[in-house]
Order: structure tokens, then C-alpha cells, then sequence
């Protein structure tokens, strides 16, 4: 493998992604940002000058799988540039790649850029903000843009490695952020995903300050920003008050200085749902009525032990509370099955919880002991054994449940935003195309009409195990 990376910015860049969601928006965002600097990101890893590794670590399998990975394409492909950043880089993959840890994934690109790096090089730079703005082009199918706008966790529950990976929580400049989402509307999208670890706790500040106790760490909180520098905010009523914008202020700004006919939110904890972001999302049609708030489990005892900070009954208000507020509003969910010392009546517990809340669709991840953390110390490890027969009971429930679900939307009309269905996907036969509801409900419509980015209204005449037929 190449020892020197070349100059030429014609260079092409195939990219492998691990591990989650906001891996997944941070890799997307790299290829944007690959080819604002001039450099050719192709779809076939043959084709490729350098190969970008997306790496992850958040749990042990993942690390695992980034070292196979590695490992592979560099016997598979020993002409070729490995890079591998991300949570699960590591000096040890000195040996494989070019190593830009997951601090440093910011000047990627000019690191790239750089004669002097070589394979083992180290860099030891000041963290900078991955740019906003991560989708494909509208031209290449997709029509939904993830807008990363937080990073990093102070949660630390028991079972959790991310705030040692990503570090303290982190809110990116609101004006950035909507610099960036008028260039995205430029480019024609229609609907846009606010993402981060904790989205929640997203609260910027205009003050150059310093951090103060139980507060959260700006990107660029060393300077003071001038109102003539947010004029997307400026006299607005803020929920954090003078000196501070919170999540629903940002929306509000999105809302404000954006028009995009669709905004969604990731994967928020319930303990970070304010009564400010129901009120907003109960008045105004252009936020869609589905939320991902995390569970973990639906037994209160197991919660503590996992550090979460809540407990099912305020859970289980926050969802009645959304429903009676939001109209046709479905929520989904994480469940993890097999946490340490989790007894049959607290896996009953979850069972009928998640009976009880009616999820649209359940997330079920079998635990998976993290080094480094809490839980991976705690007696009475669940067998493997145990954990898959949870995990299949659960998996199950939730599927009878969304079934049925869906087989409400039946007869009724929908409006739905389509993209393409990928060449290589078992559903592409013929001019078929998906998209999403309003309420995050997956629909398949055959259609000799291009209707890629557009919103259309359709009506529902089927359900399959997950997803409708118009």
C-alpha cells in the first residue's frame, strides 16, 4: 500500500461505513464535503485511489469489525490508500491505514491534502466541526438531508462507551447550522433530520465566557458572537434565555429563516423532552409527528441499574402527552434485552410496557458487555442463550404490533416524500419507488412518473410486514 498521498485533488474516494446512524450522517457529510474540495467519490470500491473507513467502537463487536475490515482491505487491495477514522480508530491500525482519529475527523480532508502524511503519521490538531449538511444529492435519490447539530454525551449510563469515545456534549453554532441548511435548500431537498448523540441537550450560547457548572461546551465558544452575527435569531424569544439557544429555539430559527416542507427530529431521550418542543410541534404542520425517544428497557429497577434518568411513568406520560398534543403522531424506540441481572418478572416488565405504548417499531439489541464500562463489571451476566430468546420474544411483539398499525392506514390518504429504490434492492422491480409519511411510515408506490423529491398524496391500498402499498 501507498506510503505517500498525492497532491492531485482528482484522486477518487470509495467510503465504508460501520456501526450507527450518525456514523452514517457523518459519512454522507465527508462525501460532501469530498467533493466541494475537488476530490471524485465513486460508488465502486475498485474504482477507488483511497479507501475512507468509517469506523465504530461503540460496542465490542464494532470494534471487531473495523479491525476485519481493515484487515481485509488491506490484503484485498494492497496498491490502494487506507484511511480509517471514526470512534474506532485506533494506533494499532498503524499497521493497515493511515490513522485520523475521530477528533481529527474534521480536517480530514486537509490532511488528505497533505505530502506529509504517510501511513502511522499522527496529527495532533485542534478539533474542528464536521460541516452540517449530510445527504447524497437529490440527483443521486435522496431527498432527506441529516443535519448533524450536536455531538457527544455527559450521560455516562452504565452500559454506554460514546461520551469516552466522542467526549463531552457539543452544540454547533446556530448560525452555521442555518448557513448551511439555505445552501441545502438550494440544492433542492425537501425535508431534513436534526441528528446528534444527545440531541436533547443541543444549547449554544452566545457568550465567550466559559463553561459554567452543568453547562455544555460551544466549537467555537472561544469568541463572543454579536447579534449582527445571528440575524436568523436575533430578538428572538430564546426557552434558554439571553444567553443561550436551546433545541426548540433552533427549530423555531429552521422554521423561521428555511422552507423546507419537512423537518424531523433523530433519537432524543425522554428526560430531554420539553414541554416547549410538544407546544411547537402541536402548532405547526411543517414538523412531522414521529419521534425516536429511547427506552432501553420498560423495567424501572433495570433502568436505574443502566443509569438512565427516568422511569416508565414518565415515559409513558411523555407519550400520552404527544398523542393527545399531536395529531396521528407514532413514536419508536430502543430496547435492550439481557442487561446484566435482568430477572425473568423484569423482562415481563418490558414485555407488557412495550404492549402498553404501542411503538410503531422496536429497535431490540441483545447487551453487549462494553469494556471500559459499568455494566461490563456487574455479576450476574446474562447467558447468550437467554439474551436471543428475549430478543426473539420482543422482536415478535413488536411485529404483531406494527402490523397492526399498519393495517389502520389502510383506505386512507397519505402524503408521502419518494425517492428512488436502489438498483441493487430486492424491491426494484420495475418503476417502482418509496418514501416516507409524515409519521415515519416506510410506502411503496408503482408509478411510470418519476416521483423522486416529490411530496404526492396517495392512498393506502395495502400493508406488507413493514411498510404500505399505494
Amino acid at each position: 500500500m501507498s506510503n505517500q498521498f498525492s497532491n492531485s485533488k482528482s484522486q477518487k474516494i470509495f467510503f465504508i461505513t460501520l456501526g450507527c446512524r450518525l456514523n452514517q450522517a457523518e459519512s454522507l457529510s465527508l462525501k460532501e464535503e469530498a467533493l466541494k474540495r475537488g476530490f471524485v467519490v465513486v460508488r465502486d470500491e475498485k474504482e477507488a485511489d483511497i479507501l475512507i473507513v468509517n469506523s465504530c467502537s461503540v460496542t465490542d463487536k464494532a470494534q471487531r469489525d473495523t479491525e476485519k475490515t481493515l484487515k481485509s482491505l488491506s490484503q484485498k487491495y494492497p496498491s490502494k490508500k487506507l484511511v480509517v477514522t471514526g470512534c474506532g480508530a485506533r494506533d494499532e491500525h498503524k499497521k493497515y491505514a493511515v490513522v485520523v482519529k475521530n477528533e481529527e475527523k474534521g480536517d480530514l480532508f486537509s490532511l488528505l491534502s497533505s505530502s506529509g502524511l504517510t501511513r502511522g503519521s499522527r496529527r495532533n490538531k485542534e478539533s474542528n466541526w464536521i460541516p452540517a449538511s449530510a445527504g447524497m444529492t437529490v440527483g443521486g435519490g435522496r431527498t432527506r438531508l441529516m443535519v448533524k447539530v450536536q455531538d457527544g454525551c455527559n450521560n455516562f449510563c452504565s452500559y454506554c462507551i460514546v461520551p469516552y469515545l466522542r467526549g463531552r456534549e457539543q452544540s454547533r453554532s446556530t448560525t452555521d447550522i442555518i448557513k448551511e441548511l439555505k445552501e441545502a435548500e438550494k440544492r433542492g431537498y425537501k425535508e431534513i433530520v436534526l441528528c446528534g448523540v444527545n440531541i436533547g441537550k443541543y444549547s449554544y450560547s452566545l457568550s465567550s465566557s466559559g463553561l459554567t457548572r452543568g453547562s455544555t461546551m460551544n466549537i467555537d465558544s472561544r469568541r463572543s458572537l454579536s447579534a449582527g452575527e445571528i440575524p436568523a435569531f436575533a430578538g428572538m424569544t430564546k426557552e434558554g434565555g439571553n444567553d443561550g439557544f436551546r433545541l426548540s429555539d433552533l427549530v423555531r430559527g429552521i422554521l423561521k429563516n428555511a422552507n423546507f416542507p419537512r423537518i424531523r427530529l433523530s433519537s432524543i431521550n425522554p428526560d430531554d423532552f420539553s414541554d416547549d418542543l410538544v407546544a411547537l410541534w402541536s402548532q405547526n404542520d411543517r414538523l412531522m409527528p414521529h419521534f425516536h425517544i429511547s427506552l432501553q428497557s420498560g423495567s424501572d429497577t433495570v433502568l436505574r441499574r443502566m443509569g438512565r434518568k427516568y422511569n416508565t411513568k414518565q415515559y409513558s406520560d411523555l407519550v400520552a402527552k404527544l398523542r393527545k398534543s399531536i395529531k396521528d403522531v407514532q413514536i419508536t424506540t430502543d430496547v435492550i434485552v439481557g442487561f446484566p441481572g435482568e430477572t425473568d418478572k423484569e423482562f415481563a416488565e418490558t414485555i407488557n410496557f412495550v404492549k402498553k405504548m404501542n411503538f410503531l417499531k422496536v429497535h431490540v439489541f441483545r447487551y453487549s458487555p462494553r469494556f471500559g464500562t459499568l455494566a461490563a463489571k456487574m455479576p450476574d451476566q446474562i447467558s447468550e442463550k437467554t439474551k436471543k430468546e428475549r430478543a426473539v420474544k420482543l422482536q415478535k411483539l413488536e411485529s404483531e404490533i406494527r402490523q397492526k398499525i399498519l393495517k389502520k392506514y389502510i383506505g386512507e390518504e397519505t402524503e408521502v416524500l419518494f425517492e428512488a429504490i436502489p438498483p441493487s434492492s430486492p424491491r426494484r422491480r420495475g418503476p417502482i419507488y418509496s418514501g416516507f409519511t409524515p409519521n415515519y411510515i416506510k410506502v411503496f408506490k408503482k408509478s411510470q412518473k418519476d416521483l423522486t423529491n416529490e411530496i404526492e398524496k396517495v392512498k393506502i391500498k395495502d400493508s406488507d410486514s413493514n411498510a404500505l402499498i399505494a
